[in-house]
């Protein structure tokens, strides 16, 4: 039985949308059951009940006015640094307000359940659906699905999943529920109590509580592989990036891609690493100079205890990394300073012989310069 856990994150719920695609392409959905926290709960309602295609067309197009009413948009969208002091007493008048108020006005929110989510269309679907809140002053987590929810009381529990602190909280009979990830952000471990035994958790890195272990054989984790923004910043161009992000990282963790910052189908770098322990003496030495490393010693012994480790520790790779992690290391690194496009699959050699043909841009560093060098020995160049 197939879960899927939507991790909460607000403005970066665009992610799991893309993470949900590349699940699609790999045979993981439909899947039996899929749960969710804050919007993480919107997302996980929409693909439960069938409609996969309309949350992405939503998060294409949602804007901080879809979301917020002008008010909280010009205090939540704030740079204090560049206002005049005039313009931050205003601000905080209007923070004032929004506290007396009850927290961040949840009109639109609510207009986008109202909007997107068919709580029959939901009860009829073949998709369990979940969500975890958080009840006060019980203080008591919820993690409930749709069987216990009743069809009338779905929309306000996925309102009550999203109520963010800051924001207005949400009444359902004698209690008042925040956001769920304040118990739990990726709720993984209530899928796997409800029988699933693969769980796909897409997270958001964003704030909150997780408590599921990431090592549990039965779970798979895609996890953003930059940093996707603000939790309160909604832009088209920004969801359009993440959605573009969360595919390629679900590629990666669906068919256990290579690399660290690009996407290989293969790390296929067997004849580069013969190559490596035959480069020529003089890039050796040439290479140990740019790195300030003294070079009074034979050049092998030179390359193999002083100009390797150096790069080792450079790229920040862990002693069970081999020559061939290195390597794909100098590749992708070389890449990155060409600006070859990341979003994007290659195989090892592809990706080497995109770096090789371009020309690095800004400031080039002797460490880079030696990374250079032995890469273009390795090809032969």
């Amino acid at each position: 039985m197939l879960g899927i856990a939507l991790e909460g994150g607000g403005a970066k719920g665009a992610y799991h949308i893309g993470a949900i695609k590349a699940c699609m392409e790999m045979g993981y959905y439909p899947p039996q059951a899929i749960a969710g926290a804050s919007i993480g709960a919107m997302n996980a309602a929409m693909i439960a009940q069938g409609d996969f295609e309309q949350a992405e067309e939503l998060w294409k197009n949602v804007s901080g006015s879809d979301v917020f009413s002008k008010q909280d948009e010009k205090l939540i969208n704030a740079n204090f640094r560049k206002l005049d002091v005039g313009e931050i007493a205003d601000l905080l008048s209007t923070a004032r307000a929004i506290i007396a108020a009850g927290g961040v006005d949840n009109t639109n929110m609510k207009g986008f359940i109202d909007r997107y989510v068919d709580p029959h269309k939901l009860m009829e679907s073949p998709i369990d659906f979940g969500i975890v809140t958080f009840a006060l002053p019980e203080f008591k987590a919820f993690e409930i699905f749709k069987d216990e929810m009743g069809e009338e009381n779905i929309k306000t529990y996925i309102l009550a999943s999203a109520a963010f602190p800051g924001f207005k909280r949400v009444k359902l009979g004698q209690s008042t529920f925040v956001d769920g990830g304040v118990y739990d952000n990726c709720p993984v471990n209530m899928l796997l109590e409800r029988g699933c035994d693969t769980v796909i958790a897409v997270r958001t890195n964003a704030v909150g509580v997780t408590r599921y272990d990431d090592k549990d054989p039965r779970v798979i984790t895609i996890r953003p592989s930059e940093d996707l923004g603000s939790l309160m910043k909604f832009s088209p161009k920004v969801s359009q990036h993440n959605m573009e992000l969360g595919y390629y990282d679900g590629l990666r963790a669906l068919m256990k891609l290579g690399g660290r910052r690009y996407y290989l189908t293969d790390d296929d770098t067997g004849i580069c690493v013969d190559r490596l322990f035959m480069l020529p003496d003089s890039a050796i030495l040439e290479s140990a100079r740019l790195m300030k490393i003294p070079e009074k010693m034979d050049p092998r012994r030179l390359l193999m205890t002083r100009v390797l480790p150096v790069l080792f520790e450079h790229f920040d790779l862990d002693r069970y990394a081999g020559y061939h992690d290195l390597i794909i290391a100098m590749i992708e690194d070389r890449a990155e300073r060409c600006g070859i496009k990341r979003l994007s699959l290659y195989t090892a050699k592809e990706l080497m012989a995109a770096a090789l043909e371009a020309q690095p841009s800004g400031r080039v560093k002797n460490i880079n310069k030696a990374i250079d060098l032995i890469l273009m020995s390795i090809a032969g160049k």
